[in-house]
């Protein structure tokens, strides 16, 4: 399982013990207007590294943000951050979309051991709340370093099996989208149907955060995800625009110790399309829901 940790929690393990790497997971959507490495340069939490989520892309798809699953890219990739297996890993994020989220789901994926993965509670703000220590600029270099990848593929659930579980459910699919978005409003990606996949359940991932960026309470969360009608002794697929904030749902069940759950990675990107794919009849085939005359 991995862990939530606060910035007094982080700031000791960077001090006490070796091994630790700190990741900068920070992603923003273009239309935002930020630039995720331009502001690590300008300050970042000492020793952190930058983590570029856009690297590990399929870049055989046009959809966006699908996870690579070419183990030497991969290893490549983790290798020239000067990480091992053994290394512990404290992810944080500057991003609306709590990021950091995506970052840890990543390194699951890739076989890393989960019990050796951080999350800092509320982020980089929560980082300068606390007074820990900031620097700018490029880190240091560090040497690369060997990385084996042991791929989890079954963290991930493909359009195939997305349309298998629509018409044999077996696991719920949980959607992570804003609420409009959900119920059939329009959608800021061209040549997106509107609405949802059918029978899935909306809740929505900012409802899962206090004001300041830390998530609130599990126990907390648990009451809500039960309240509209998720049963956490069941197996859930998260979903959302193109697999970023449907993470965050992923990393709050494995801190309530709920083993049976993956990602849907191309998300509406893939289902939502307006178009044939290779191999379908017709676009009836991924069927959508909208709930707005409702």
């Amino acid at each position: 399982m991995p862990w939530l940790i606060n910035a007094s929690q982080l700031d000791k393990l960077r001090k006490s013990q070796k091994n630790v790497m700190v990741l900068d997971a920070s992603w923003h959507l273009p239309t935002e207007g930020r630039h995720a490495k331009e502001e690590f340069l300008k300050s970042h939490i000492i020793g952190a590294r930058f983590l570029d989520l856009e690297a590990f892309n399929d870049r055989h798809t046009t959809l966006p943000n699908m996870l690579v699953r070419d183990e030497a890219i991969i290893q490549q990739l983790v290798s020239e951050l000067g990480i091992t297996n053994d290394h512990k890993i404290i992810f944080y994020d500057h991003s609306d979309l709590h990021t950091s989220c995506r970052a840890l789901w990543m390194f699951k994926c890739f076989g890393h051991n989960p019990q050796q993965l951080y999350i800092l509670d509320g982020g980089y703000q929560a980082w300068e709340r606390y007074g820990g220590k900031i620097e700018s600029d490029e880190p240091r270099n560090v040497a690369k370093k060997a990385y084996l990848t042991d791929f989890q593929a079954h963290h991930i659930r493909t359009l195939m099996q997305m349309k298998t579980n629509l018409h044999h459910p077996t696991e719920q699919t949980v959607d992570l989208r804003h609420p409009v978005r959900y119920a059939g409003g329009p959608e800021h990606r061209p040549h997106l149907r509107a609405g949802h996949i059918p029978g899935s359940i909306s809740f929505p991932y900012m409802t899962m955060f206090e004001t300041d960026g830390r998530f609130k309470p599990i126990d907390k969360i648990r009451k809500q995800l039960t309240g509209i009608g998720v049963d956490l002794q069941a197996p859930i697929v998260t979903t959302c625009g193109s697999g970023i904030t449907s993470t965050i749902l992923n990393f709050v069940l494995d801190l309530m110790s709920h083993s049976e759950h993956a990602l849907y990675d191309g998300s509406w990107s893939e289902w939502g399309w307006d178009q044939v794919y290779p191999g379908e009849e017709s676009i009836a085939e991924r069927p959508v829901e909208t709930s707005l005359e409702k």
